[in-house]
């Protein structure tokens, strides 16, 4: 299945390059600081070794030194940074199999081989979705090249290990390995805070806050509609909302899915939505259902009934909650909201009292949050009484 640039925003890492100290002997146990002042110093049958190896600290030498230049050679050719990310991997991957074939010369320049790999993914890509060949031609292949075909199952393949499919490929720990060096590559882009201000700030008013709360709910009995009314926060924005539930996988960065319209249809509702115009986020986000857009149909369910619970619905919030089969990502939301749409429930009809309880107390046993933890004891003390 193919690619789309536009589902890769996971893979934007920072490569960055420190050759200093010679790196360790390739027993190839090196910790991070060793592996980023000495990636340059590894030499190519290293590189080859330690990519036949599953070896991470070589993977990483190879990413700093390879993918730089690659992602320009690729943005030459038309392609963005993300498409030349996730071509890469798939680089990386074919040129494991491929060294470790007999006919295999240790001589072979691994960087010059992985550009060519990775060149030829995007190439065969765009062939795949019938778009128009860009203008330079790629540099010529080595002996035992892999086809249109081979380059083709070196996706598929992909697309399989991030549904969880095909994970006794012998391939499947290298993969796993590259997504470990990425992350870890991430990591090191994330700024350090300037000063304690902002976060000693924070603290002083949790604490305020934290002071009134206990002061609310232990000073004074409070009614369904009240709890409800004290614990529902939605969030202020759907899109911020699920960046923050996905992190830097945010888009998936398999080749095979296009989410693009994903999310031009949930930035449509969350614009929607942050204008408070409840009724046509909604419909939005049903659109995105009625589409069968599988890889956002958890986000629209999830989001459906968040609003159902500001439009005092919960019984759809309820029935679209139950629906989620994302629990990765929306599993404890899904009982807190649950939950809260017991008890709005209980509001109506007091006589569902005992199950706005029994709602409470499974997110309460799901709850990893502490704070999360602590309203639903709070909240349990109010429907006891």
């Amino acid at each position: 299945m193919p690619y789309p640039a536009e589902v890769l925003h996971n893979a934007a890492f920072l490569p960055y390059l420190c050759p200093c100290t010679p790196p360790a002997p390739p027993t190839l146990t090196i910790s991070r600081h060793i592996v980023d002042q000495s990636s340059d110093h590894f030499s190519n049958e290293q590189l080859i070794n330690g990519l036949r190896n599953v070896d991470p600290s070589a993977l990483e030498a190879i990413f700093h030194k390879v993918r730089p230049t690659f992602l320009r050679e690729i943005n030459a050719l038309g392609g963005s940074d993300a498409t030349g990310k996730v071509f890469f991997r798939a680089a990386v991957l074919d040129a494991a199999r491929m060294a470790s074939g007999e006919n295999f010369s240790p001589e072979e320049p691994l960087d010059v081989l992985l550009k060519q790999l990775g060149t030829a993914h995007f190439m065969d890509w765009l062939v795949e979705k019938g778009q128009a060949q860009p203008e330079s031609a790629p540099p010529e292949s080595t002996p035992g090249f892999p086809d249109s075909e081979s380059l083709r199952a070196t996706r598929k393949k992909i697309d399989s290990w991030k549904n969880a499919e095909l994970i006794d490929d012998p391939a499947y720990p290298l993969w796993e390995k590259i997504r470990i060096v990425e992350r870890k590559l991430a990591g090191e882009g994330e700024p350090k805070p300037k000063s304690n201000f902002a976060r000693n700030l924070l603290i002083f008013f949790l604490l305020l806050t934290a002071i009134y709360v206990v002061y609310r709910f232990f000073n004074r009995s409070q009614s369904p509609a009240e709890i409800y009314q004290y614990n529902f926060t939605p969030p202020e924005s759907l899109m911020a909302d699920r960046k923050s539930r996905y992190g830097p996988e945010l888009g998936n960065d398999s080749v095979s899915t296009d989410p693009g319209e994903c999310t031009r249809r949930l930035r449509e509702a969350d614009e929607y939505y942050k204008a408070k115009n409840f009724e046509l986020a909604e419909t939005t986000l049903f659109d995105i259902l009625d589409d069968s857009l599988a890889l956002c149909s958890s986000d629209a369910l999830f989001y459906i009934g968040v609003i159902a619970l500001e439009q005092e619905k919960p019984t759809l919030a309820l029935e679209c909650f139950s629906k989620i089969e994302d629990l990765e990502h929306f599993g404890e939301d899904i009982y807190w909201y649950q939950a809260l749409a017991m008890v709005q429930l209980a509001d109506i009809n007091p006589l569902l009292k005992d199950k706005a309880r029994r709602a409470v107390e499974r997110a309460h046993s799901n709850a990893v949050d502490s704070l999360r933890r602590t309203q639903t004891e709070r909240m349990l003390k109010h429907l006891s009484d």
